[in-house]
């Protein structure tokens, strides 16, 4: 089967064409040209699409994603890892990462178990690239909307039972300082789990100690973060500021319009840059949906302003974006679109290990492609050749 997507803007590694075209066959980009096809070539196709001079983008890759469509990834049923695959789709992402909250060993397994059949369940919508577990190794200090109940301290005893149980764990988020953690962090690097730094109180020594262990990514950087405090009027750099002194940290940010303003997306951009910088959506089981304020998700947050919030209003719980609306807020903050679709699709490719297969608009790679009007609204979805919109 072979496609051709043709008049449309091309948005490559480092550069938007002003016209040209991308052919797909049996799944796979066979070609990317700066030029239009001729009619003899368009002739051939199985299927043109005519993108009428909107954008031909890579597919969006969402490293941090709890769930969306009304489920929580991993809960009850394989519908809860599928429904929520079909509903970002038809917004632009083409591979995610299941992401796993803090949770009882018990809870934490079902997700294993559930995946594993999920997996290979035949369905129209993203890519599952692994599991993320956000947990439970975490600083109740910086827990957030995450249950302080579940929290603990690494023990092998527990986490090689999981890890034994599965090779579908692509990543892992803890909090650095805790006891036992670097033990912890080199089994996951003998297993090729990324280990990343999230829901942490360290310091900036500790957070470079880390780095040494094996961590290479802070988890939505500005929530749940320590930052600069006080000892005896001296300052303490925390995990925020080693985010910007560590030249080989990545990052992710919530893009959402909501967990960071403008300001901040503005510096994570100039200082940080889109070559270390993934956006996410870190959202809930109401993404994609029509969640009016006074929505209930559990009994435990509510949805208010467009975001998800602890009951008593203390803080964000998580987002309840899809991914076209991180593109508009980062360009609402004034990023070049460039640069935006980079930390949706390149970088978070590099970061995870998947950008020898999918992440670019590049011939040999998965044929994740997307086609896009000026306001971010989907015109076509392909996840792996694969028409899903």
């Amino acid at each position: 089967m072979r496609t051709i997507i043709y008049n449309g803007k091309l948005i490559l590694k480092d550069t938007i064409t002003e016209q040209g075209h991308v052919e797909i066959t049996d799944g796979v980009i066979t070609n990317v040209s700066q030029h239009n096809p001729n009619h003899d070539l368009l002739s051939h196709a199985d299927n043109i699409i005519d993108a009428k001079g909107m954008h031909i983008s890579p597919g969006f890759i969402d490293i941090h994603t709890h769930g969306g469509g009304g489920y929580d990834f991993g809960v009850n049923s394989t519908d809860s890892y599928i429904v929520p695959c079909e509903i970002h789709a038809r917004h632009g992402t083409t591979s995610l990462y299941p992401t796993i909250s803090s949770a009882t060993f018990e809870t934490m397994e079902e997700a294993v178990v559930l995946y594993k059949e999920a997996k290979y369940i035949n369905y129209s919508g993203a890519t599952m690239r692994g599991l993320h577990f956000e947990g439970p190794y975490f600083s109740p200090a910086q827990k957030g909307a995450q249950s302080e109940e579940h929290l603990r301290t690494p023990k092998p005893f527990e986490y090689l039972k999981i890890l034994n149980m599965t090779d579908d764990i692509k990543r892992w988020s803890s909090a650095c300082e805790l006891d036992g953690m670097q033990e912890f962090t080199y089994e996951l690097k003998k297993r090729g789990i990324l280990p990343a730094i999230g829901h942490c109180d360290a310091t900036y020594e500790e957070v470079k100690q880390a780095q040494e262990w094996g961590f290479s990514l802070i988890t939505h950087l500005y929530s749940c973060c320590s930052t600069i405090t006080r000892d005896k009027g001296y300052r303490i750099l925390g995990v925020t500021e080693a985010a910007y002194l560590i030249d080989d940290m990545d990052v992710e940010i919530i893009c959402d319009g909501h967990h960071l303003p403008d300001g901040l997306i503005q510096m994570v951009y100039r200082f940080i840059g889109p070559d270390r910088t993934a956006i996410i959506t870190d959202c809930l089981s109401y993404a994609g949906l029509d969640a009016p304020d006074g929505t209930l998700l559990g009994d435990r947050f509510v949805v208010e302003g467009g975001v998800a919030k602890l009951l008593d209003r203390s803080a964000f719980a998580g987002s309840i974006a899809t991914f076209d609306m991180l593109i508009r807020t980062a360009l609402k903050a004034g990023l070049p679109l460039k640069d935006i679709i980079k930390m949706s699709s390149v970088t978070p490719a590099r970061i995870m290990g998947i950008d020898k297969q999918t992440g670019s608009l590049e011939k040999g790679k998965e044929a994740d492609v997307i086609v896009f009007d000026n306001d971010i609204n989907m015109h076509a979805v392909f996840v792996k050749g694969k028409r899903v919109l």
